[in-house]
């Protein structure tokens, strides 16, 4: 056993020494922040530019619809360019209002556009009301900017739907109280609390099952290509020699292992960093529910599967790792062992959306499926303790029974030189006592 825990160690200050973990553990976070809070910086800057827009209203009647608020789009406070109290990220607007224009109107806003003391101006035509095909239009040096012509866009749709409705002899107000409180609010319930969803369990359950994704194939190959060098370099005889080939690969996976946890760890902290400035900011049309899309029992949940993810799909690796010599034979090799990994996300997006059917139960409960897809469950709709408890019993016995299988294979396989090995050949390392 003290044997083992030195290749342990060996392992794990290897790995943790390596350029290619410092980067990936440091620098790659890193950068993923700077694509996250980056965007979100500059947002908030360009909350502080306003920008100025003229209306030509020739109807004399929609102009006031861009100085209140509808419900749905910011509140504008009146029609002589005050600013608006935009509550979302973007700009705040100015809104000027001309209802008759003279012969120089349209030079005049040309001019000012161009040397960019207005951001545009929209032609609303004198018949809008009463035909369809008289189009409003708006004029702007930046065509792309989709927040801008958005916000006038809905004024503009909504102030003419209510003109229309007065033309017919509606009153617009018992359209909108007709329509008021028909949409319809999604309320995820536990035992616990009820609380708003908008499609949070969705995403937390696919961003963290492509992380256990890709850190299951990361890890797993590793240890491969560490097995393969070692072999290839003839340092696991003289290991071999030593300590028992069972010591050293228990002593590999846990080492590795280990550094992953590290890693892991290393990006949780800086993740709950970005989350505390960021976050909040990006996912502020998923409403309050943002905060919990990764509470501290999920957390726990996800450590857990990943630790005997890793354990699982790490020694099955490193018992592939051991029949091969050359690199470009393990991509062969170890192509079952990553179908079974790339299976369950195949199959995410069906058990999160139905997580109590019977097919998802069953999938969930497949040891080399369950870090992924009953963390997706867990994210959509908590699964009873029983079927949690019976997926962590199920993943330890199949990783002592991989282990055994491994284990039989390295033991043997380390060894043999020479020649690729036929499937056959490795069923019968399995018979050797």
């Amino acid at each position: 056993m003290s044997k083992m825990f030195i290749v342990l160690k060996h392992e794990f200050r290897q790995k943790i020494r390596s350029k290619a973990f410092i980067i990936l553990t440091f620098i790659a976070p890193l950068l993923m922040a700077a694509l996250i809070a980056v965007p979100v910086f500059i947002t908030a800057i360009n909350q502080g530019n306003d920008k100025q827009f003229v209306i030509i209203d020739k109807t004399g009647k929609l102009g006031k619809y861009f100085t209140v608020d509808t419900g749905k789009h910011p509140l504008l406070e009146n029609p002589t360019g005050s600013k608006s109290s935009n509550a979302s990220f973007g700009p705040a607007f100015h809104i000027t209002i001309i209802e008759s224009a003279g012969p120089n109107t349209f030079d005049s806003l040309k001019s000012l556009l161009l040397s960019k003391k207005i951001s545009g101006y929209l032609l609303i035509p004198q018949n809008a009301i009463t035909e369809s095909k008289d189009a409003a239009t708006l004029r702007m040096t930046n065509a792309n900017d989709f927040t801008a012509q958005e916000f006038l866009s809905a004024h503009y749709k909504d102030g003419l739907f209510a003109e229309r409705l007065k033309t017919s002899g509606i009153d617009p107000e018992i359209v909108k109280h007709a329509r008021d409180g028909s949409e319809i609010e999604t309320l995820k319930v536990t035992e616990e609390k009820e609380t708003s969803d908008s499609g949070v369990g969705f995403i937390g359950g696919y961003v963290t099952g492509m992380f256990l994704y890709i850190s299951m194939l990361l890890y797993g190959t590793l240890i491969m290509q560490s097995v393969i060098e070692e072999k290839n370099s003839r340092v696991i005889e003289l290991l071999s020699s030593s300590v028992k080939p069972m010591d050293i690969l228990i002593g590999k996976v846990l080492g590795v292992g280990l550094a992953g946890l590290l890693q892991v760890s290393v990006w949780a902290v800086m993740f709950a960093m970005v989350s505390f400035f960021a976050l909040p900011a990006i996912l502020i049309s998923l409403g309050s529910s943002a905060a919990n899309i990764i509470s501290p029992v999920t957390f726990v949940y996800f450590v857990l599967y990943f630790v005997f993810g890793y354990l699982m799909y790490a020694t099955l690796y490193a018992g592939a790792g051991a029949t091969v010599e050359q690199p470009s034979d393990a991509q062969q090799v170890s192509m079952p062992i990553t179908l079974l990994v790339i299976l369950p996300i195949l199959m995410m997006t069906s058990v999160i959306q139905s997580p109590s059917s019977t097919s998802s139960v069953i999938l969930s409960l497949i040891p080399f499926f369950s870090p992924i897809l009953m963390l997706g469950r867990i994210f959509s709709e908590t699964p009873p303790w029983w079927q949690i408890v019976l997926s962590f019993i199920l993943m330890g016995a199949t990783f002592f029974g991989v282990l055994w299988l491994s284990g039989k294979i390295y033991r043997t396989g380390i060894l043999m030189y020479g020649k690729k090995y036929s499937l056959r050949e490795i069923f019968k390392w399995l018979k050797y006592s």
